[in-house]
């Protein structure tokens, strides 16, 4: 009886350190990054400055940055050598108009994909320079992507407002820059 009753106590000892080191489960990028897009339209709808469309182009430059800050952990609008509107050139983007928000979160222990999504957003709305990206009412296209760093723990966010030299509207009519 003794022994069994030892056998469970070091079964439920076993348990509850487990759970104590066990690792909070990480945010889910890709939600967080169409919790931004959705949130920033909201702010710009808020604001008068009108809706963004998500573009493929710009969201694959902003997750190529966003990978290479975390891969890195060197943290700039310039931080691989290149400037925002090389990026969206090199996926394809025919601009008129390129600008890049960035941002880390220095702690990144137990966010959760909510958290994460407001971090970011209230540390844009609260800097006037990326504020002024995001209530820029010539942009017209949204490109958002989060990475995460093992080796700083950090989480990096890359947002890409553009316009595009030359948009087909919904009446088929050009549109451009």
């Amino acid at each position: 009886m003794v022994v069994r009753w030892y056998t469970f106590a070091l079964s439920c000892a076993l348990l509850a350190s487990a759970a104590a080191v066990a690792p909070a489960p990480r945010p889910n990028l890709a939600e967080v990054s169409r919790l931004l897009i959705a949130k920033t339209n909201e702010f710009r709808a808020v604001e008068g400055a009108g809706r963004t469309e998500p573009d493929a182009k710009l969201a694959e430059a902003a997750q190529r940055f966003a990978s290479y800050m975390a891969r890195t952990d060197r943290y700039g609008h310039d931080a691989d050598g290149r400037q925002p509107v090389d990026r969206a050139q090199e996926q394809g983007y025919d601009y008129c108009l390129v600008a890049e928000n960035i941002a880390f979160a220095m702690d990144s222990r137990g966010f959760t994909t909510q958290g994460l999504a407001e971090h970011v957003l209230r540390g844009w709305k609260d800097s006037p320079g990326h504020r002024r990206n995001m209530l820029d009412a010539r942009a017209t296209d949204i490109g958002i992507a989060l990475a995460h760093s093992t080796a700083s723990d950090r989480y990096y966010a890359v947002q890409m407002f553009g316009r595009p030299r030359v948009k087909r509207s919904a009446t088929a009519h050009r549109v451009s820059c």
